[in-house]
């Protein structure tokens, strides 16, 4: 119990947002991804979303400079596959992405 109100303090600390992407994959895979930022810094996670509605660990993260969010931005590209999708984060030249910047949306076909 302690970790679920945890990471809510958490997200509402760091101001976190979640989006769900479209389109969705094959199956209907889903990515979602939860975007956060504090002072100066900002970061991301994506999920792979299967049939079952749960996420079974972080498929890609990354961090950005000066607090960016390129997914509410819409600097990202999200390109299916018949095996996954592929999730990749761009900065901007004033807010690069520093680490990460691409996830493997697998839901385990």
């Amino acid at each position: 119990m302690f970790g679920i109100a945890g990471g809510a303090v958490g997200d509402l600390v760091m101001g976190a947002e979640y989006h769900v992407l479209r389109p969705t994959g094959p199956g209907n895979c889903t990515a979602v991804v939860r975007e956060a930022s504090f002072l100066m810094s900002g970061g991301g996670e994506a999920y792979a979303v299967g049939r079952t509605g749960l996420a079974l660990g972080v498929a890609g993260s990354w961090t950005v400079d000066d607090g960016y969010r390129p997914v509410d931005s819409g600097t990202y590209a999200l390109e299916w596959g018949r095996d996954g999708g592929l999730l990749r984060i761009s900065g901007t030249s004033t807010d690069p992405v520093v680490s990460g910047g691409s996830a493997d949306i697998d839901c385990g076909w």
